[in-house]
């Protein structure tokens, strides 16, 4: 084994200084590898990676230097296979507005029609909110997918709007730090 081989990740060992919980190693892990971010986004959606065709960031930006700069939008947002819109929103502090701020988040992509557009050429739009914090206190769930629905006879309004949240309270944070 030369010395190149001996120093890659798969030959890691020792606590990680910084997990994927930080703002940079998300958003570096998932703009710079599209497999990665593609998977991730099929794990969430349940989709077959095999039936995506492709994935691609619609807000791409440099990346800071450090893991401590925060030069950069948190927001990764995606187009996949020019059909659809998700933002991944990673948000581990616990705010009182986190809610409506998916929200407006989830409202911004859905309004993606180019002025002339028809109405039936709006593309499906997902928020992805990873939070490290249960919004819904009297609801715990792992992963939460919220569609608007009729509060009286309890059907989807819409099919091409929805907000998902990824609870990561759920996982023991010293097990992820010292993988």
């Amino acid at each position: 084994m030369n010395n190149n081989q001996q120093n890659t990740f798969q030959n890691a060992t020792g606590k990680i200084d910084y997990t994927l919980m930080n703002d940079y190693m998300f958003r570096a892990v998932m703009q710079e590898s599209k497999n990665v971010l593609k998977e991730f986004i099929c794990a969430l959606l349940h989709l077959n990676p095999k039936t995506v065709k492709s994935v691609t960031i619609l807000n791409p930006l440099e990346l800071g230097k450090s893991f401590n700069a925060k030069t950069f939008v948190l927001d990764i947002k995606v187009l996949l296979d020019n059909a659809t819109i998700i933002n991944l929103e990673m948000q581990v502090l616990k705010q009182s507005f986190w809610i409506d701020r998916s929200l407006s988040y989830l409202c911004d992509i859905f309004n993606n029609l180019e002025k002339g557009n028809d109405y039936s050429q709006i593309k499906p739009a997902y928020h992805i909110g990873i939070v490290d914090f249960t919004p819904f206190p009297d609801y715990p769930e792992f992963y939460a997918t919220n569609k608007l629905m009729n509060v009286k006879k309890h059907y989807i309004y819409n099919d091409n709007f929805t907000l998902n949240v990824l609870d990561l309270s759920y996982i023991s944070h010293s097990k992820l730090c010292n993988m």
